[in-house]
């Protein structure tokens, strides 16, 4: 299997984790809307690493690895919000596990409703920024 197919794959895994966030969002499952956010940015920017045959851990923060995307030939739309997609992961990454079990510290899942909205929109269009990406990759191998 070559890069561009895992990396499909990747990216499709990291949109069912979005769907599975906006049904929490419908169903106001404001923690599980978090940590499925922190799931499909994580799956859709390892997949963009996988693209371009980068090695990451396997850990949830890879955001300290995507420096070496900018070493790559990136769509420029992408590469200039790099550093806007580490700080978005890395943050999300902080609230995954309070937002997993926070039930143990007493973390109400009414402390993600804020975040659940407001950071919507940002993980549709990193989303959409990595398959934008995998497309336009792909046309130039072809």
């Amino acid at each position: 299997m070559n890069n561009s197919e895992t990396s499909r794959r990747g990216l499709q895994r990291a949109r069912r984790w979005y769907q599975s966030a906006i049904r929490a969002l419908d169903d106001e499952r404001w923690d599980d809307v978090i940590y499925s956010y922190e799931m499909a940015i994580e799956q859709a920017l390892k997949a963009i690493l996988i693209l371009y045959g980068i090695e990451y851990p396997k850990k949830h923060d890879i955001s300290n690895i995507l420096i070496h995307l900018k070493q790559k030939d990136l769509p420029v739309f992408f590469s200039d919000n790099l550093d806007f997609y580490a700080k978005l992961l890395n943050n999300l990454v902080d609230k995954r596990g309070p937002a997993a079990y926070g039930y143990i510290e007493g973390i109400s899942k009414e402390n993600f409703k804020e975040d659940a909205f407001i950071l919507k929109d940002d993980i549709e269009n990193v989303l959409e920024a990595c398959e934008r990406v995998l497309d336009e990759f792909s046309r130039k191998k072809n």
